[in-house]
């Protein structure tokens, strides 16, 4: 196979800071092309480039043959290459159907002609098993649902390079299963896919050869056969941070004091009569597939929305009237699941995303004092080894893990003692997420916390969680703990209708 892109000696830098350096590399013609490296490694950047979002500073990109400036993304598609972004970049306000179409619609005379449109967006859905009317406004859809609706987006403009930046970030295991099987068809046609995830066992599920990036260099390109997960750790990290993690020996533990207590939760049909107990010290995972209400779960037990019935106690007080203010007033804290929409603030800079959320703690005499900001800030940046040019960095400049970081920072700084954390590794490269796994440890550990995760990551839940309890359609269909918590035991009760 030919290089249908060839990257010679590319250049960028954002102020500073050396984002690529003289990276040269080629990508082959109908590969399946994984990108893996750390956040802050320049896969993202690269690919943004590819995407015509930054155009290189130095260095040639010969595409197809010949050398191309690609100054905007729509010189990009035009050129055959669409992305689907970590962030996703759709357009809330409009609907599915109006999403998939956007800049391409359909025209019947002078009109937009929408009944071709609704039906032939159904059909492209239904390929995934997205089960959703297209009409649908995409604000009122999850992550999961979005980021599916994004990559059937791509797909279908049958591009003959198809970017896909973490696309399996908000999936569940048979979503990413799907979108696989729709990727290994386009390579079948003759489309080259770069893959880009921090998921390792995906990558070299689906990839055949593996590029490298650290701090902005090029370290090498690998055949799947001829290396492995171990090899490439190393390579992006430099240590086996996270194996290192997984085989440590998991303990069953037993708890005593109810910290929170949930009883009989509904609100509207997407949670229905949920009950369970949070002990004091306990790590509490919550498993399901899309649609099974884990996230809306989180966010009513916070006060973010309103239950319909049922009861919320914190210490033994009865939650009458819940809101996110009184959660934060009784010691809770919630790292959500989208750090784009309800995460973080672009526009800010560390100092303002971190300090957003206090008021009196951080004024004398009625004003905002500076220095008890920056010390606050500092300390956060520091405990979670947040990689920035300075406390006075703006946000949307910093790379994907380290910008989820900073929601995290923000959560730990009202020194919550219940912690509902969504998705808290999502987008994370693996030495980050060894940090923050290590963090999680000592919260429980050193600090006698109770932690809530949701995760997509089966991993994940069960290394860290001491007891995991698996929805489906918003009711519980199973709960497990200590030795119990086995992979092919929560698939059972995910796909199950009832415990």
């Amino acid at each position: 196979m030919t290089d249908i892109i060839k990257f010679q000696s590319v250049n960028k830098h954002f102020g500073g800071t050396r984002a690529l350096i003289d990276v040269s590399f080629g990508i082959k013609q109908g590969e399946i092309h994984a990108l893996v490296g750390e956040n802050g490694a320049g896969k993202s950047t690269l690919m943004n480039i590819l995407a015509g979002l930054f155009l290189q500073d130095s260095g040639e990109i010969v595409f197809k043959g010949e050398t191309v400036k690609i100054y905007n993304p729509h010189v990009s598609r035009s050129m055959g290459i669409a992305t689907v972004f970590q962030e996703l970049k759709n357009c809330a306000n409009l609907t599915i159907t109006e999403n998939i179409f956007l800049g391409r619609e359909k025209i019947k005379g002078i009109f937009m002609d929408y009944a071709a449109m609704n039906e032939y967006a159904a059909e492209v859905l239904e390929s995934y098993g997205l089960e959703i009317d297209v009409k649908t406004q995409m604000s009122k859809m999850s992550v999961a649902q979005m980021q599916l609706v994004e990559i059937a987006k791509a797909i279908d403009l049958k591009a003959d390079v198809l970017i896909l930046d973490e696309p399996t970030s908000a999936l569940t295991v048979n979503e990413t299963k799907k979108l696989f099987d729709n990727v290994r068809r386009l390579k079948e046609s003759g489309v080259t896919t770069i893959f880009i995830s921090h998921r390792l066992e995906e990558v070299f599920e689906i990839s055949e050869r593996i590029s490298v990036l650290r701090n902005g260099e090029y370290l090498g390109t690998y055949e799947k056969e001829k290396t492995n997960t171990d090899e490439i750790i190393k390579l992006i990290a430099g240590k086996e941070l996270v194996r290192e993690y997984m085989q440590q020996k998991k303990e069953t533990r037993d708890f005593a004091d109810t910290v929170l207590s949930v009883r009989n939760l509904t609100y509207k049909t997407l949670i229905k009569d949920i009950s369970f107990d949070l002990k004091q010290g306990e790590i509490l995972g919550f498993y399901g597939l899309q649609g099974s209400g884990r996230t809306e779960l989180l966010e009513t037990v916070f006060g973010i929305r309103k239950r319909d019935s049922g009861s919320i106690s914190v210490n033994g007080k009865e939650q009458k009237k819940l809101s996110s203010r009184t959660s934060i007033r009784n010691k809770m804290g919630m790292m959500t699941e989208d750090r784009k929409l309800s995460g973080i603030f672009f526009n800010m800079d560390l100092n303002d995303n971190i300090a957003v959320i206090h008021d009196k703690d951080i004024q004398r005499g009625g004003f905002i004092n500076s220095n008890l900001v920056v010390n606050m800030t500092r300390k956060y940046v520091e405990k979670l080894s947040i990689k920035c040019s300075g406390l006075f960095q703006m946000v949307a400049n910093l790379s994907g893990g380290n910008q989820q970081k900073v929601v995290l920072a923000r959560c730990l700084s009202t020194d919550p003692k219940i912690l509902l954390l969504d998705e808290p590794t999502r987008g994370v490269d693996v030495g980050a997420k060894a940090e923050i796994y290590e963090l999680l440890k000592s919260l429980r550990e050193n600090d006698n916390r109770s932690l809530i995760i949701v995760s997509s990551e089966l991993p994940e839940i069960i290394l860290l969680c001491d007891r995991v309890i698996v929805m489906r359609n918003g009711q519980v269909t199973g709960e497990l703990k200590g030795e119990e918590i086995r992979e092919e035991k929560i698939l059972q009760y995910a796909f199950s209708e009832s415990a």
